[in-house]
């Protein structure tokens, strides 16, 4: 049942976006798809990130979504269809962590995204902000490594004039880079890897799509005067 949930739902997105939206997607010379474990991490800058990420990856992720989404019945029931597991972002999450392993060792590709919430600016990794634990902690508990992911641009589609048939759609930038291990170090070590990956993945990615400053991630202010300046 789970299978057909998220295969319809990730059907349902890749055509309800494709009018509004125009995926890119890029892999690093050598970033070849693991078929086994693995964590993958992931910026974030909207609520729409999952979504895109998931339309762009071939294999089925089974995100770790945030305790508040399972608050109604309905979404909760849904989001359980699509192997999505809860996390409670407000203390050390054990359950969480114990199903994220056990998901791992099972063999499925457990999506993160390590800045605990959408961020931009300094506030985020890319900015220069340091990761949370838990995807490290999670890797090497599963003795499963970490593919790094990079997203730009799903930040502009919170402009309802991005929701306009009118042409042109809204570039929004996908980077699935190669996988890493981890548990050699100490975790502050093994965090500064992870941080190192992702700045460095999204360093190619803008240098790949030739990415001006208007289309990387902004804070909510800067975003609204930008759209309103488009």
């Amino acid at each position: 049942m789970s299978y057909w949930c998220y295969r319809l739902t990730r059907l349902a997105a890749r055509a309800s976006f494709a009018p509004f939206a125009s995926l890119r997607i890029w892999r690093p010379p050598g970033a070849i798809e693991p078929s086994g474990a693995a964590v993958l991490v992931s910026n974030h800058i909207s609520h729409f990130d999952p979504i895109l990420l998931s339309v762009a990856y071939s294999r089925s992720i089974d995100w770790m979504t945030t305790l508040e989404f399972y608050d109604n019945p309905l979404l909760a029931a849904w989001l359980r269809g699509l192997n999505t597991f809860p996390v409670d972002r407000s203390r050390p999450d054990r359950r969480a962590l114990r199903l994220g392993v056990e998901r791992l060792r099972g063999g499925k590709l457990v999506g993160m995204f390590p800045e605990g919430g959408i961020r931009a600016g300094s506030k985020s990794i890319l900015g220069g902000s340091s990761p949370k634990s838990g995807a490290v902690v999670l890797a090497r508990l599963a003795e499963a490594p970490i593919i790094p992911c990079v997203i730009f641009g799903s930040d502009r589609l919170y402009a309802k004039k991005s929701w306009s048939l009118i042409p042109p759609r809204i570039p929004v930038w996908i980077a699935i880079g190669s996988t890493f291990s981890v548990g050699n170090e100490s975790e502050g070590d093994d965090n500064l890897l992870l941080a190192t990956a992702l700045r460095d993945l999204a360093a190619k990615t803008i240098a790949h799509f030739d990415l001006g400053q208007d289309d990387l991630p902004a804070t909510p202010q800067h975003r609204k005067g930008r759209d309103a300046l488009a």
